[in-house]
């Protein structure tokens, strides 16, 4: 039987076509920076500039623990999704998010790599786990932000309202998920996979236990809402970075319109397919002109400009330090601690059962 000899030109071609897509996307990355750079350095816009020597350590020391704090709680969601199902040390996972959380700035999906080579030659787990993994964090932060961006767009404004209907449907999202999760996650979830058309041979394969345990991870009703109660966390995390940059470059940015800005600016990095350096910084001062966020801080002066780029580039300014330095520590804690034996040492600091729906 003689194989298709087009289908080596086809996958080498493909795999061309994605080198150059990122190397493209990553180029647009640096111009929006560079974009953004430039507007913020205009003379019209110094004199937000000039504030930033007048900042008090306070405020400096607060904004990087702001920073930090948001590369811990990142670390502390995945480990517990990961907990029900495979035993990894809580710090371990910590610094291999900030790891990859600083390569989330360069092209090629670098960060998703770091954390499948680390945690798979360093850890143990297999390869379709570690996919089931990142794909059930996936699942459990569309439960957050989807109902932030559909309350956003009815409400308008961050309001009580605001607040109720985000809450409740983010947190009534991550519980309905759950409990979804659990007619599909165990044997009895197997069973139903297979009355759908998957057969034995599939459902019992090594490959698709290890997929299947996505469901296991999201099942767990404690390590979905201790998950998310992190998430909502990171996302005022973020707000409170927005709105102390803007307080020092005196600019009139409210808590209201911060929240919304720190929530579209994890939602662009998360989101951008070639690194999220550049990304961020071009998408939130257009956002902020789209829905008139502060309009005295996002007017045009009479060269165009926009004064938010300044509080945009502090943020990220201070955020790309503190990366650099977690990330640092991470390679040296990683190297410094043996891997946790899964049958032995038992988790730190344990926040979830062992067992997915034991009754």
């Amino acid at each position: 039987m003689s194989s298709d000899p087009t289908t080596p030109k086809k996958s080498g071609s493909r795999s061309v076509l994605g080198i150059v897509v990122q190397i493209v996307g990553f180029g647009i990355g640096i111009v929006l920076l560079g974009w953004a750079v430039r507007m913020a350095l205009r003379p019209e816009n110094r004199e937000q500039l000039s504030k930033l020597s007048e900042a008090t350590p306070g405020e400096l020391m607060l904004l990087l623990t702001l920073a930090a704090l948001s590369v811990g709680f990142n670390g502390i969601i995945f480990w517990v999704v990961i907990n029900p199902i495979h035993r990894l040390r809580a710090t371990d996972v910590i610094a291999t998010n900030a790891i990859a959380t600083f390569l989330a700035y360069l092209p090629f999906k670098l960060s998703v790599v770091s954390r499948f080579v680390i945690h798979n030659r360093r850890d143990g787990v297999p390869v379709l786990t570690i996919g089931a993994w990142i794909l059930a964090e996936a699942v459990l932060m569309a439960a957050i932000m989807g109902p932030l961006v559909l309350v956003s767009l009815w409400q308008r404004e961050v309001n009580l309202v605001w607040w109720i209907a985000s809450l409740a449907g983010s947190f009534g999202c991550t519980f309905i998920g759950s409990a979804l999760a659990r007619q599909l996650a165990g044997d009895v979830g197997i069973a139903r996979l297979s009355r759908i058309g998957l057969s034995d041979r599939v459902t019992a394969s090594k490959a698709f236990v290890r997929v299947h345990s996505g469901f296991e991870m999201l099942a767990h009703p404690r390590a979905t809402l201790i998950a998310n109660t992190f998430r909502m966390i990171d996302i005022i995390a973020f707000a409170l970075r927005f709105y102390l940059a803007a307080r020092v470059l005196e600019l009139p940015i409210s808590m209201e319109d911060s929240l919304l800005l720190g929530a579209c600016y994890f939602l662009i990095g998360a989101a951008s397919p070639a690194g999220m350096l550049g990304t961020r910084e071009a998408g939130i001062i257009a956002i902020s002109q789209m829905v008139g966020i502060s309009t005295i801080a996002t007017s045009e002066t009479a060269s165009g400009d926009v004064p938010i780029a300044a509080v945009v580039l502090f943020v990220t300014a201070v955020e790309a330090v503190v990366n650099l330095g977690c990330a640092g520590f991470g390679i040296a804690w990683l190297k410094a601690r043996k891997p946790l034996d899964p049958g032995g040492e038992p988790a730190e600091n344990e926040l979830i059962e062992r067992s997915v729906g034991s009754e």
